[in-house]
């Protein structure tokens, strides 16, 4: 975890809902998290071996965009994370 507190925002491209996350962690943690609470069982976003499944299932992408923002992206769940 890193200290630095940082506003995160995670989109679901296909329906632009958005969750935001006021925290220390990284894009990847917080893009699993929302896609745990928004598509799986919430109970289970702590369960290291679950996330970790859904990490794998994720096939996360990690993107710049033009002005240099680092961006990470889900095709299987279409979420993509950004600062």
């Amino acid at each position: 975890m890193n200290n630095k507190i940082k506003k995160i925002k995670i989109m679901n491209v296909l329906t632009t809902e958005c969750q935001t996350f006021i925290n220390g962690y990284d894009l990847k943690t917080n893009l699993i998290s929302a896609i745990i609470m928004s598509t799986e069982d919430k109970r289970k976003i702590l369960d290291n071996k679950y996330r970790s499944k859904i990490t794998k299932e994720a096939k996360l992408q990690y993107i710049k965009s033009i002005n240099g923002q680092q961006k990470v992206y889900s095709s299987a769940f279409d979420m993509i994370a950004y600062y």
